[in-house]
This record gives structure tokens, C-alpha cells and sequence, in this order.
């Protein structure tokens, strides 16, 4: 029964990420800070998330609202427990991050303050986390990036990290500790680094190039946090 609640869920929040995308729209602000190198969501070309036919979209409608009665029945029965369900909108939330900055270069605000709000709700309710501790982990965290690119732009005069990057691995900082979220910048770091020599392979045009880093941090929060769903699993 689980299993079968779990898979309902995740066709759930697909269907949330998928409307997600189609209905974000960066503002005027955010798009004279980047530069949008690949194509937008919103496109005419760009059909992959449309849906053209209207019985299509009425079918798309009943089937969300059908999954949402039967997920809050079983949440109301006790079937799906919170910190599954907790886990399943972190995931969630790291791949809507993973597609918008991917595809608009952005990591946006809203959502780097849910991260961090629900990190630390998830950290001191369901992990017994210090509250005071998790300030001072993000804060440092903060700070340290912040400085980290501040140092970067000044003395290669154009931007290594942005300051997207920095809000998203702050909020980070409220789920990992700090050995975690230096093995997820590593394995971020690696990884964006392997893509784009593997695609671009003139090196002197490495310089630029825009690298979606958000998209790497959000895969390797997820490979980190694989651990944690495996214990849930074993315990419920």
C-alpha cells in the first residue's frame, strides 16, 4: 500500500512541476541579470510540456483532482507518513530548480525560501536539529559564498558564482550538514565540469560559456539525499 501511495504522490507533484514550469514567467529584473543562452519553455517551437487538445487538459484536471482526494484520505488513514511526504516535496522542489535554471539561467527566491523554511521545520521537528544551530550553519554558509564570489568578481571582473547559487546552497545548509553539503558541491562541481568539457571541447571557449550550476547542485542534493529516503522506507 505504500508503494502504491508513493507513486500516486510522485505523479502528483510531476504533474505541480510540470505546471510549474509552464506557468513561471521571470520578471523584467531577472532577466536583465542573465544572459538566456538555451531555448525558453515558452516558446512556439517548444512543445514537450503543451497540451493542444482541451479534452486532454479536462482529462489532466480529473486525474490531479482524483490523485489529490485519494492522497488525503490516506494521509487523513495515517497510510502516507509526514516525513515521506516531506522527502517527496524536497525532491520535488530540487527539480523544479534543477529545470528553471536550466532553461532560464534563474534560481528563484520564492523558491530558495521555501527550501529553506521547510529545511528547517524538517530539521528541528523531524531530526531534532538545533533551531540556533541551523541559523548559524546557514548564516556561515551565506557568508562565506557570499565573500567567496564577492573575492571571484573582483578579481576576474565578471561573475564565477552568482548569487542564486549562494541563496540555494544556504538554503541547503537547513537539510546537510556541513560534511554533506561539501561532498554535494564537489559532486556538482565535477559534474558540471565533465558536461561541459565532454560538450564543448575548445577549451578557450570554456570562458563563455554560462554554466546552469543550480541544475548540478539540485542532481547532487538529490544523489545526497538518497540515503535518507532508503532509512524512511525501512522504518515505515
Amino acid at each position: 500500500m505504500l508503494t502504491l501511495n508513493l507513486l500516486a504522490l510522485t505523479l502528483l507533484l510531476l504533474k505541480a512541476i510540470r505546471r510549474s514550469l509552464l506557468a513561471f514567467s521571470p520578471s523584467l529584473l531577472e532577466i536583465n541579470r542573465v544572459i538566456i543562452t538555451t531555448p525558453s519553455l515558452h516558446t512556439d517551437n517548444n512543445s514537450v510540456f503543451k497540451t493542444h487538445q482541451p479534452y486532454l487538459q479536462n482529462v489532466g484536471r480529473c486525474s490531479t483532482l482524483i490523485l489529490g482526494v485519494y492522497l488525503a484520505t490516506q494521509i487523513q488513514q495515517g497510510s502516507l507518513p509526514l516525513p515521506l511526504i516531506i522527502f517527496a516535496l524536497f525532491i520535488a522542489l530540487l527539480l523544479l530548480q534543477a529545470c528553471i535554471d536550466w532553461f532560464y539561467l534563474i534560481l528563484p527566491n520564492s523558491l530558495n525560501f521555501v527550501l529553506i523554511i521547510l529545511g528547517l521545520f524538517t530539521s528541528t521537528s523531524l531530526y531534532s536539529y538545533g533551531f540556533i544551530d541551523l541559523l548559524i550553519r546557514c548564516s556561515c554558509c551565506y557568508v562565506i559564498l557570499w565573500w567567496v564570489q564577492a573575492l571571484y568578481k573582483a578579481l576576474r571582473h565578471r561573475p564565477g558564482l552568482g548569487l542564486g547559487d549562494v541563496k540555494f546552497l544556504t538554503a541547503l545548509a537547513s537539510w546537510f550538514n556541513i560534511e554533506q553539503l561539501c561532498t554535494l558541491v564537489l559532486l556538482a562541481s565535477l559534474t558540471a565540469l565533465t558536461f561541459y568539457l565532454c560538450k564543448y571541447r575548445d577549451l578557450h571557449s570554456l570562458n563563455s560559456i554560462t554554466i546552469p550550476y543550480g541544475s548540478f547542485l539540485s542532481m547532487s542534493a538529490i544523489y545526497c539525499s538518497h540515503p535518507w529516503y532508503l532509512d524512511l522506507v525501512d522504518i515505515y
